[in-house]
């Protein structure tokens, strides 16, 4: 259980990896992380010196250099909501949830506009969170 789903980016600063830390990951190889590149897999980042290209990225999702779209989906979890994208499709707003559990917010906030969200929304997907910031 933990982060689902493995991402690389063609950066790699400090400032993204305080970020990623921020998210829940650890370094996993320190003799690599300054690498000119930054990916993530499990609960750890790493750097790469070579970038890939997306046909060669085994199950990593390519995320160019756009840094909104590579944070998103470095967050998702199975785990926990906290930090993750959530989508509210009636009115196609797009917010970030900042309790670790969304249902706990669906059950618990009753009268407020967050409250409609919380029980009409879903959790934004790998597919809808490249459409969301492609333009980003």
């Amino acid at each position: 259980m933990g982060f689902t789903t493995p991402v690389f980016i063609l950066k790699n600063t400090p400032e993204l990896r305080d970020k990623l830390v921020r998210l829940g990951y650890k370094i996993g190889y320190e003799r690599y992380i300054n690498d000119d590149f930054l990916a993530t897999d499990n609960d750890e980042m790493f750097g790469i010196d070579v970038p890939y290209p997306p046909e060669q990225c085994n199950g990593y999702i390519h995320c160019g250099t756009n840094e909104a779209l590579f944070l998103a989906i470095a967050a998702l979890r199975d785990d926990t909501d906290d930090s993750q994208w959530f989508v509210y499709p009636p009115e196609n707003i797009w917010f970030i949830c900042d309790d670790d559990d969304v249902n706990y917010a669906r059950e618990n906030i009753k009268d407020s506009v967050q409250a409609a969200w919380f029980h009409c929304s879903h959790k934004a997907t790998v597919k809808e969170l490249i459409e969301h910031f492609k333009s980003v």
